[in-house]
């Protein structure tokens, strides 16, 4: 099982920052995960939320797909993660792009917006733009969204690179699809095959159990769990790995990726 960093190695560094992505590879993650959002005037940059609020230097409030990129780009959002962090900027996705390591991977999730109502559809060319424009190896990029139709429309565009559906285990209003029974697996399933997607990354729960991880590889898609909050431990991290899961999405890669280890001797 492979680890992947969420946000980057997000316990340790402020998330979705260049220093956040590059110490979960440091750490000996496989991947890191990031977050996209269109900026007003069209750039793609790392970040959560629709706002900048949680994350910026005193609270400052921008709706990101509202604003420029001229103005985000001066934004602080390292110092609210300690002084250590102090003046770490949000970066564009090409900065990224060029700082993934040989032999590493960057899954990117293009957001759906806090109502889940969608991604927003020009990303799709604004990906393809900068796939070619940067020689990005399709070896080294995995997308991955809630809102599925997106998703698809992006694999036709782009198919060399590896596209996952993501899914929660809690029911939400909008684009997030919930997978809870053997029947809402069955259709991700079968829309996946469908589609030409790769695979399914899923929200942890205790109801993925090895018989779901045999059927989705059965198909031959691949699966990744995404975890935070109190799943994020090494007792689930033993689990995925037992029951045959290919990706584990981790705040804390080292600590996870040390378990592991210690677990196996």
């Amino acid at each position: 099982m492979k680890i992947v960093g969420h946000r980057g190695a997000s316990e340790d560094a402020p998330e979705n920052t260049l220093e956040a992505l590059k110490l979960a590879w440091e750490q000996g993650a496989y991947a890191a995960e990031c977050d996209i959002i269109r900026t007003n005037d069209g750039k793609l940059v790392l970040m959560h939320d629709d706002s900048t609020k949680r994350t910026a230097l005193d609270g400052v409030d921008l709706l990101v797909e509202h604003t420029d990129w001229n103005d985000l780009k001066k934004l602080d959002v390292g110092s609210w993660k300690g002084e250590k962090w102090q003046g770490v900027k949000i970066p564009l996705l090409e900065d990224v792009l060029r700082a993934i390591p040989d032999g590493n991977h960057l899954y990117i999730e293009i957001k759906s917006g806090g109502t889940n109502l969608g991604a927003d559809s020009r990303v799709i060319n604004d990906l393809e733009n900068i796939m070619e424009n940067e020689k990005i190896s399709p070896y080294k990029i995995t997308f991955i969204c809630f809102d599925h139709d997106f998703l698809n429309s992006l694999k036709i565009r782009l198919p060399r690179y590896k596209a996952y559906y993501l899914t929660s285990f809690v029911e939400y209003p909008g684009k997030w699809p919930d997978v809870r029974s053997d029947a809402e697996l069955e259709t991700y399933i079968r829309e996946a095959l469908n589609n030409g997607i790769d695979g399914l990354d899923m929200e942890s729960s205790s109801v993925i159990t090895k018989e779901w991880v045999n059927k989705i590889r059965g198909k031959a898609l691949e699966i990744a769990i995404w975890s935070y909050y109190n799943d994020d431990t090494l007792d689930n991290a033993l689990r995925y790995k037992e029951i045959g899961v290919d990706f584990l999405t981790t705040n804390m890669p080292a600590k996870i990726l040390q378990g592991l280890d210690q677990s196996c001797c």
